[in-house]
């Protein structure tokens, strides 16, 4: 018998992990998120199976925030099933709530093979540990009705598997069984994505690669050594800019586990050269530049307005995992235009996440994104560099972007910002203002404000249940049950208090004029979406892995402990932390970590 199977899911899905047991060997590393789709065929249990393994997603991520590399990918995986995959496994964990947010990143990422993808998807739940009592019907129905929704969608088709034995011949016999049934149920035939949606996606595919070649060209690998440098960062929230700023410095200086109020510093020797980083506060990633709270505007400005210590050099930070659409584009530059026009020409594009990328080239991924971070690019002269924050150690990266700054400087010495560019810049800034105040029937400052004490309220009720997952794991070796903690045992999506923050700041109507109280909550219910997608990106990068690391300690605690066990886990969670809790610490004014 044959059997032809792709594999999706999320990030941290336990994919990798399903394959390997499904094999009964480690043919995917677990420790490195997969990029590229793989294929990987054996004999099983008398069976010839083909499983290709495909790059995972964010799970609170909707579709637009997918990196379109990414989204191809996904259809090259069932490319690689020729000439079709008899089923669909959509992984999901176990051990993880499932909420509306997850449902909706599935639904959208799997429509995009097309309608006819749900007669072939399997849901396959994955566990580290022991199920307890509760069966799996049992927990379906209690997770609410995201996931039943999802079932149903995928005709009623589910199944449990455990990816903690490599060897378990059961489990993996009745997985290929249940994949048999479905096969029989469809007739004995597979899946077969429209052939449009693989010939544009072999088209553009082709276009990327030969203009990522193009732009590899492009490049000039001239190095002029300077002694000291000084490097300024900007960028959006959860860009990873104190990440890269620690990568630089081979130290951590840029703390994560506290809001960022004024531009911080951090120096050492890199190369054996003087390099002093500058972080800054970030702006937002759909809000437009008027919404960015002045006292942003202010540090960004000062930050680079010191005649003793301009930078050589400002790395603008964008992420390589999440889309970049025309709305970044404006937000980039509207912030960007704050240092006036010449800022451009010292400056220089630092993609971070760059370990997402795989295989894929950052040029591939330029290309990709299509006209408006090509744009971005081509703004700083066609400046730019990749990084992989996870991978510190990797000094060469480090080198290769201070050899692209000093370009920079050999072209154009130090960037700063002069008395008639400032004074056009505030002239331009108050303009803005003041016709802002005649057009504008609402109050922009009060949206500000609305905007920056909904965003610090949410921030600091995060921190207060990671902080509280934190007190649990601590328990988690001693009398208390870790199989549901109260404030994650049904539902982990952050109540939203937008809803009740409106009503309590709606102002009177002027007399009864309608029209004015309408236009008001039409504001707000679009500020209320713009700010859902900036937390989303925020509690994923926090709550996601977090929970990864919660799940693996509450399946160690169904076994006795070594001290070794105990230290490597303390390590673990102490290190993610760290790591992880960026968020607005670079973007919110007051809050203080109850970490």
């Amino acid at each position: 018998m044959e059997c032809r199977a792709v594999v999706f899911g999320g990030k941290f899905s336990g994919k990798s992990s399903l394959i390997n047991s499904v094999f009964g060997k480690d043919l995917v590393p677990n420790n490195k998120r997969t990029a590229q789709c793989k294929k990987l065929q054996g004999s099983v249990c008398g069976t010839e199976l083909t499983l290709v393994d495909t790059p995972g997603w964010w799970k609170h991520f909707p579709l637009s925030d997918t990196a379109e590399f990414l989204k191809q990918e996904l259809v090259e995986g069932v490319s690689l099933c020729h000439p079709g995959p008899h089923v669909v496994l959509l992984v999901i964990e176990i051990d993880i709530p499932f909420t509306e947010k997850h449902r909706k990143a599935a639904e959208d990422h799997l429509q995009l093979l097309g309608d006819q993808i749900w007669t072939y998807t399997l849901v396959l739940f994955t566990r580290s540990c022991s199920p307890g009592d509760r069966t799996i019907e049992e927990h379906i129905e209690n997770e609410g009705e995201a996931l039943k929704w999802l079932i149903e969608r995928c005709g009623n088709r589910y199944h449990v598997f455990g990816n903690t034995a490599l060897n378990d011949n059961s489990q993996v016999t009745q997985l290929l069984e249940k994949i048999e049934d479905i096969v029989g149920r469809n007739n004995g035939t597979y899946f077969q994505i429209d052939t449009k949606i693989l010939e544009k996606a072999a088209e553009w595919k082709k276009t990327v690669m030969a203009k990522a070649q193009s732009r590899v060209l492009k490049l000039q690998q001239k190095t002029h050594l300077n002694k000291g440098l000084r490097i300024t960062l900007l960028g959006w929230v959860i860009a990873g800019k104190s990440s890269a700023g620690n990568t630089i410095l081979n130290k951590t200086v840029f703390a994560n586990d506290r809001s960022t109020v004024k531009c911080q510093s951090g120096c050492g020797e890199v190369d054996g050269r003087p390099v002093t980083v500058l972080d800054t506060p970030s702006w937002f990633k759909y809000f437009p530049s008027q919404y960015t709270p002045a006292w942003i505007k202010s540090e960004i400005i000062n930050s680079v307005s010191q005649t003793v210590t301009s930078p050589h050099c400002i790395l603008l930070v964008i992420p390589a995992d999440t889309s970049f659409k025309e709305k970044q584009k404006m937000v980039i530059q509207e912030n960007m235009s704050l240092l006036g026009e010449q800022v451009w020409g010292h400056t220089i594009v630092l993609f971070t996440w760059g370990d997402i990328l795989g295989d894929l080239t950052i040029e591939q991924h330029i290309e990709s994104e299509g006209e408006a971070l090509q744009w971005v690019v081509e703004k700083c002269e066609n400046r730019y560099h990749v990084f992989n924050n996870e991978e510190r150690e990797n000094r060469v990266q480090v080198t290769e972007l201070l050899q692209k700054i000093d370009e920079v400087v050999a072209r154009n010495s130090l960037f700063q910002l002069n008395t008639q560019t400032s004074g056009r810049i505030h002239a331009r800034q108050e303009e803005v203002d003041a016709q802002a105040q005649i057009t504008d029937e609402h109050d922009l400052q009060d949206v500000v404000q609305f905007v920056d004490e909904e965003w610090r309220k949410r921030d600091k009720e995060l921190l207060r249940r990671v902080s509280e997952m934190k007190k649990d794991i601590k328990a988690v070796r001693g009398d208390r049950s870790m199989d549901s903690p109260p404030y994650l045992s049904e539902n982990t999506e952050t109540e939203d208090p937008v809803d009740e923050e409106v009503s309590q700041t709606e102002p009177e109507p002027a007399g009864t004029v309608q029209d004015e109280q309408k236009s008001t909550l039409k504001l707000k219910g679009q500020i209320k979406e713009m700010l859902d997608q900036e937390w989303s990106r925020r509690e994923e990068a926090v709550m996601g892995r977090f929970l990864e690391v919660l799940s693996e300690l509450r399946c160690e605690a169904h076994s006795e402990p070594t001290e070794r066990d105990k230290e490597i886990s303390e390590k673990k969670v102490a290190s993610w932390l760290q790591e992880c809790s960026e968020g607005y610490a670079s973007a919110s004014g007051s809050v203080q970590s109850d970490t």
